[in-house]
């Protein structure tokens, strides 16, 4: 049995730049407020530095900040609003 369960709806978008390969997804989970991107590269961990750096880059060009960002988990924040 699952301890919580939530709706999550996803578009994803690949494309490249800072010449990596990249996938958007933009989330939507109805219960949370507002809506998520997550940006990912799939690289060597050699790469990693970079590949972070150029990820944040890009969120810097959509005008997402460093106080945009988080490490919440979708259940997390899920919970959190039902317990409100």
């Amino acid at each position: 049995m699952p301890l919580i369960q939530l709706e999550k709806r996803c578009r994803n978008y690949g494309f490249t730049a800072h010449g990596r390969q990249m996938l958007a997804t933009l989330v939507r989970v109805p219960e949370i407020d507002g809506d998520f991107i997550e940006l990912e590269a799939i690289v060597e961990d050699a790469q990693l530095h970079g590949a972070l750096a150029d990820i944040r880059a890009v969120l810097g060009e959509l005008g997402i900040e460093d106080a945009d960002l988080t490490t919440e988990q979708y259940t997390d924040a899920a919970a959190a609003s039902r317990n409100r």
